[in-house]
Order: structure tokens, then C-alpha cells, then sequence
């Protein structure tokens, strides 16, 4: 009887050992998959890994085990019948045995639940989703004395211009071409459009000049010329139709740079991450200068300006892609993917992540709405059988 009560009793503590060192073992390897791992304990199971091919084989079934998300936990009672059958505990035994070595597996395996829980949780992919853009109409507009008015409430905004400028609020357009002139003369009065993401806007000068900005813009102008030049200051891009004037040229001053003109059709952008602005020509002649040196450009043609450089890049470029915008279009011509990403990124807000850098230099080309949905667009890009896409979140992996 003694005997017998011996062997049971060592073959309980080799259950339990067997149990605790398991269940310590999916505790660091949870800690691992996590990062959090501390120096010491990561030594530790180490060593335990390579003291045995059986540990080995343990700690990679552990290790290579995914979570899935659709897959229900099992039950308190499943899982003791699982332990059951496992380590035979269910057959004749020690009642106290029983109860205690059960207190404790469920403790540590709460333990264990809770930490591999926490894992599967944070390496789910975020709920977050990639919005398709939305046109936006709340153009904000500052006024002379500085008061800020929004252009979507139109009762109040012909209120506060007091007769300066008529507002088209179904083009999206003020109008200060329209405007009652003044007979005599006086310092010029100033404006400043704001435009948000996602927005874009046109403002018609006194002149009868056209000023169309694009999302993320700002504008500041004169609310009637005065003198012998027309002056206005951007911020962004836009695109401009200049009406003709011999006597007065019009000037355009955009981060550093100034585009002088008499009367065409161009565009400047002023919002490169870069800090460069270029000036594109569509028709007529524009002189850019950027405080060192000045050059003239033709029709199709692209100046490009950097801040204290006094060299001006001039290069040939298609019209079509570079006013894309005006037409609510991204048009990339043979663009390289990381360029083509970069911008999409920013318009959608999303991350991405190329999986080889190489893939940045494809090149490509698209045309779609700027107000697609970006699975669309993402579909676009995988029909040329080059690169695939992955969609986590509100991260795209490009490989």
C-alpha cells in the first residue's frame, strides 16, 4: 500500500512538473511573440530549447501557431476533458490531488490565456479602414479685418463681403469680377481663401482672372487691383487663366518663387514635400524667378525652383497630367511607383510599405478619379501583373 501510494505520488509530481514547465514555456514564448521578452528570460528559453529535441519541437509548434480569429476558444469543461484524456486524470486519483493540481493549471493557464490573448488582439489587423475622399465645401475666407467666414453658409458670407464679391455657392466659386468698383482711389484691400482637404475652389479677381486652387491651398488677394501690377500670393497649387493686360503684369509669389505674366494659361505647385514649386505653362509666356536668377518658359513647359538654389530646372512635360487635377483626376505618365504611392498616400492617408525597395522604381501608368475608392484604384495597379497589394488596416503592402 505504501508502495503503491509512492508511485502514484511521484507520478503526480512528474504530471505536474511536466504541466508547470509547459505552461512556463507558453508563457515566455507568448512574452516573445509580444517583444517584451526581457534579456534574462530570453537567455533562459534558450537554453531550454536547445537542451532537448523535444523542446525544440515544442517551442516551434508553439512559435509557428497562428491565431484565428474566427475560431471559438474552447470551453472551461472542454478544456479539462482535453487535460483528462491528456494526463489520464480522470480515472481513479487522489481527490485532493485532483482538485488542487486543477486550481492550479487554470490559474497559469489563465495566465497564458490572457497574455496570448493580448497578442492575437494586437496582431489583428486595425479596424481602421482607407475612407474614399469626399469633395468638401467648407472654404474658409478671411476678411481684411481678420474674421474668418465660411463660404458654405451663403446668407452670412454676402452679409459680411458687403458687396465686394458675389458668391456662386453651387460652382464653388466667389466672384469679385462682378463686384461694385470703387470711383476713387484707395490702399488695396487684401482676402485670404482657405481651402481644406479634400476641397478645391475658384475665385474670380477683379480682373477677371480665375484662380482655381486645389485641396490643402490658400490664396491671398487684393479685393480690386490697384497700380501697375497685380499682385497675389499662393500657398499649394493652383490654376490660374490670366486675362490679358499690357499695361499691368500679373505676379504670382509662391514659396520663394515669382511668376511674372501679362496674360496665359498655367499652373504652379507649391506643395511638393520637397519644398520645390513648379510652374507649368499651358499657353501665353511666364517668367519665373526665384530671387538669384530668372527664366522664361514656353508653352509645355516645366520650371522647376528650390529654395536657395539659383539654378532653375526647365523641362518638357505633358499638360494634361500636371492640370489632371483641375479635372478631378490623378493622371500618373510613366511614373515611378514610389512617387505614384507617396501621393496616393497622402490624398487617401494611408501608410505603405514596399516589401522590396526595387518595386519603387516601376513605372507606371494611371488615370482615375481622385474621389475613387482606393480598392479600385489598388485594382489598377495589379492589372499590370507586376506587383500585388495588401490592404491592412490602413496600411498598404505593395511586393
Amino acid at each position: 500500500m505504501k508502495i503503491g501510494y509512492s508511485i502514484k505520488n511521484k507520478r503526480n509530481e512528474k504530471i505536474e512538473k511536466d504541466i508547470l514547465s509547459k505552461l512556463e514555456v507558453a508563457r515566455l514564448i507568448a512574452l516573445q511573440r509580444l517583444g517584451i521578452l526581457p534579456e534574462p528570460e530570453e537567455r533562459r528559453l534558450s537554453a531550454w530549447v536547445e537542451r532537448d529535441e523535444k523542446n525544440k519541437a515544442f517551442y516551434e509548434q508553439l512559435r509557428q501557431k497562428s491565431f484565428d480569429g474566427n475560431a471559438t476558444s474552447p470551453s472551461t469543461a472542454e478544456g479539462w476533458n482535453l487535460f483528462e484524456k491528456k494526463y489520464r486524470t480522470g480515472k481513479k486519483g487522489s481527490r485532493p490531488f485532483r482538485h488542487t493540481l486543477y486550481r492550479m493549471v487554470a490559474s497559469a493557464a489563465v495566465l497564458v490565456l490572457a497574455i496570448t490573448g493580448t497578442y492575437y488582439y494586437l496582431t489583428q489587423p486595425n479596424e481602421e479602414i482607407i475612407s474614399s475622399p469626399q469633395p468638401v465645401s467648407a472654404v474658409q475666407l478671411v476678411l481684411e479685418n481678420g474674421n474668418k467666414i465660411t463660404l458654405d453658409d451663403p446668407q452670412s458670407s454676402v452679409l459680411a463681403l458687403n458687396n465686394n464679391a458675389a458668391l456662386h455657392t453651387e460652382k464653388q466659386e466667389i466672384d469679385y469680377a462682378t463686384a461694385e468698383k470703387e470711383t476713387v482711389e484707395i490702399d488695396e484691400i487684401y482676402h485670404t481663401i482657405i481651402v481644406p482637404k479634400y476641397g478645391e475652389y475658384t475665385v474670380r479677381l477683379s480682373d477677371n482672372t480665375t484662380v482655381k486652387l486645389n485641396s490643402e491651398s490658400t490664396l491671398t488677394y487684393p479685393v480690386q487691383f490697384k497700380g501697375k501690377e497685380r499682385k497675389i500670393r499662393l500657398t499649394g497649387e493652383a490654376y490660374l487663366e490670366v486675362t490679358p493686360d499690357t499695361t499691368r503684369r500679373f505676379i504670382v509669389e509662391a514659396a520663394g518663387t515669382t511668376v511674372t505674366v501679362l496674360g496665359t494659361t498655367f499652373n504652379v505647385n507649391a506643395s511638393a514635400p520637397d519644398g520645390n514649386v513648379a510652374t507649368t505653362l499651358v499657353n501665353g509666356k511666364v517668367k519665373v524667378g526665384n530671387g538669384l536668377t530668372t527664366t522664361i518658359i514656353s508653352p509645355g513647359q516645366q520650371a522647376i525652383t528650390t529654395s536657395g538654389n539659383a539654378r532653375i530646372e526647365v523641362k518638357e512635360v505633358d499638360t494634361n497630367v500636371v492640370t489632371a487635377w483641375v479635372r478631378d483626376m490623378f493622371y500618373f505618365d510613366e511614373k515611378p511607383l514610389g512617387e505614384i504611392m507617396q501621393e496616393l498616400s497622402r490624398w487617401y492617408e494611408f501608410k505603405v510599405i514596399f516589401e522590396k525597395e526595387s518595386l519603387k522604381q516601376r513605372k507606371f501608368t494611371i488615370e482615375t478619379s481622385r474621389y475613387e475608392d482606393i480598392d479600385k484604384v489598388l485594382k489598377l495597379i495589379e492589372e499590370t501583373h507586376v506587383v500585388t497589394c495588401r490592404k491592412e488596416g490602413k496600411t498598404i503592402y505593395i511586393q
